[in-house]
């Protein structure tokens, strides 16, 4: 057991004992059938798991999820610690509906001699696997980054970055990138886009260019039929790195560390799937109307 907790089990064990949610209590590093939860309530049957970043053996985790909720009737959730950090009235408003939602729902039958952990019973606290295409527009270069978010676990899917020549004419090269993302939507049967916003930048031409091609992406994925979320690139940069004024460098390393196992090629691919990553984490609460 940790003597000290992390920064960010501090601020939500803080928030968790001064707001004092429907009068549940919880514990702090609490010890269940020899496995030690960040956060246990016994009065909603819910865990809860602050994640430093997505694990490097997600089969691990689901496994021993599967076993509290099937032995112990524990549902897990499980959080970013980036989310505590960027939205904490959301998480505690996460937390209270899972609290709630697990009180009225029925008990899990016993575990019984004989059937395996997979055939467990999945945590409320997971959904249907979505993809999420995040993308980082410009005309030059559009990048784009397809991740699986499979309740707070990520898995990369695809990415690459769609090209247009400078010698072609302004129409044909927002023709080509139409096309190409179409390609890509098509191919991968993705559920929802989140686009970086644009900043304005010195030059009021590549502003206006970098507009167009925005343009372009949103009506492309919106042709889709896909929902398209938007993120400031400060927001991007702190729930990826931590901070705001992350460079290009650190988000692609960052990427990399969250998504194990996958070379990303390409710094504009790097910031499509930061971008993915970010819808992630933040669309969760405004899924459920609590941010």
């Amino acid at each position: 057991m940790r003597a000290e907790p992390t920064p960010p089990e501090r601020a939500l064990w803080q928030a968790l004992s001064a707001r004092k949610l429907d009068g549940l209590k919880f514990r702090r590093q609490a010890v269940i059938d020899g496995v030690i939860v960040d956060f246990h309530c016994p009065e909603a049957n819910l865990v809860v798991e602050l994640d430093g970043r997505t694990h490097d053996d997600p089969a691990r985790d689901e496994r021993r999820d599967a076993r509290l909720l099937a032995v112990h009737g524990l549902r897990v959730l499980r959080i970013p610690n980036q989310q505590v950090g960027l939205d904490l009235d959301g998480v505690l408003s996460t937390i209270l509906h899972e609290a709630r939602a697990a009180r009225t729902l029925p008990q899990p039958l016993p575990f019984r001699e004989g059937r395996t952990l997979d055939d467990a019973p999945r945590s409320v606290a997971s959904s249907r696997p979505r993809l999420i295409l995040g993308l980082d527009p410009g005309l030059a270069a559009t990048g784009w980054g397809i991740i699986r978010a499979d309740g707070n676990r990520l898995a990369h899917v695809a990415h690459g970055t769609v090209k247009t020549p400078a010698s072609a004419p302004m129409a044909d090269r927002l023709a080509s990138l139409y096309d190409a993302l179409a390609a890509v939507i098509a191919a991968h049967g993705c559920d929802t886009a989140a686009v970086e916003e644009v900043f304005v930048n010195v030059n009021p031409q590549s502003t206006l260019k970098l507009g167009q091609a925005r343009g372009v992406v949103m009506l492309c994925a919106a042709r889709a039929g896909l929902p398209v979320a938007e993120y400031a690139t400060r927001l991007v940069k702190k729930a990826i790195v931590g901070t705001g004024t992350a460079d290009k460098a650190q988000i692609h390393a960052m990427v990399q560390r969250l998504l194990p196992g996958v070379k990303v090629v390409g710094s504009d691919a790097a910031d499509a799937l930061a971008v993915a990553i970010t819808h992630a984490h933040l669309g969760a609460s405004a899924r459920k109307g609590l941010t």
